[in-house]
């Protein structure tokens, strides 16, 4: 187990590659916050990594949201101690026609880096 003793958060992780990125770090040993939009989808998640013999916690966090970032990564600290690597996974999409994007979904998806700076 290469990542024993390591704490890692993956954002968008309740499904997809998020999801799979978590499994393949808790199988390697780290403790894994599921950190998704989707709180149930975290959770749910979450309790597959431990029936697996993992250690996860599912969080909910909206990434464009710096008060939900702190707040999930103020959970991980809190429970765990330490967080030793971030994969900042989640995106959001938009679906519209080219011209209707205006400079407020530059600054949505600006803020969905939020995880790194917390």
């Amino acid at each position: 187990m290469k990542l024993a003793g390591k704490t890692a958060v993956v954002t968008g992780a309740a499904s997809g590659i998020g999801k799979s990125i978590a499994q393949t770090l808790a199988a390697e040993g780290a403790a894994v916050a599921i950190a998704d939009l989707n709180p149930a989808g975290a959770s749910a998640v979450a309790k597959e990594i431990q029936a697996a013999g993992g250690k996860a916690l599912g969080i909910a966090m909206d990434v464009t949201s710096e008060e939900a970032v702190n707040a999930g990564i103020r959970q991980v600290a809190d429970t765990w101690g330490t967080i030793d690597i971030l994969v900042s996974n989640a995106g959001i999409q938009i679906v519209n026609p080219i011209q209707d994007y205006k400079s407020p979904i530059g600054r949505r998806c600006s803020r969905s880096i939020l995880t790194a700076r917390s």
